[in-house]
């Protein structure tokens, strides 16, 4: 494999243009619901996920694409209500699928595979994206239905 030369992702986005470069980020991460958070007392909604890197080329090893994936932090600031759907957030275990996060009126939308949304409602919403640590391997490039 060639010399990694992967920059980690710091993105801060204060507007639908930020968000969409941000959401497209974190297009198909994934999401242990165990490491979901709402701090409800700092209005501070956070996740650690683990983002698939879209924006790093597929090496070829013996043949095989390899992709990367990285352990990744989002904070969204300035939250004053979750509401979810199709999701017990109880349900430490489960892990989801990302698939957009998108500015709607009062707040912001994530959405999931399965029909699982998160509404997270507040004003003046700050979302900060940083990766953390190494990215490691991965033969599975996800896919969409065209």
């Amino acid at each position: 494999m060639a010399a990694d030369t992967t920059v980690p992702l710091r993105l801060r986005a204060r507007d639908a243009d930020d968000l969409a470069v941000l959401s497209a980020a974190l297009q198909d991460a994934i999401v242990p619901v165990h490491d979901i958070t709402f701090l409800r007392p700092e209005r501070c909604f956070v996740m650690a996920l683990n983002r698939f890197c879209w924006e790093q080329p597929a090496q070829l090893v013996d043949g095989q694409e390899i992709w990367q994936r990285t352990l990744c932090g989002v904070r969204f600031q300035g939250i004053d209500a979750v509401q979810s759907r199709k999701l017990d957030l109880q349900d430490r275990a489960r892990m989801l699928d990302l698939l957009a996060v998108t500015a709607e009126e009062g707040g912001l939308l994530l959405r999931f595979a399965g029909d699982v949304t998160l509404r997270l409602a507040g004003d003046g919403i700050d979302v900060l994206l940083e990766d953390r640590g190494e990215p490691w391997p991965t033969p599975q490039k996800p896919q969409h239905p065209e």
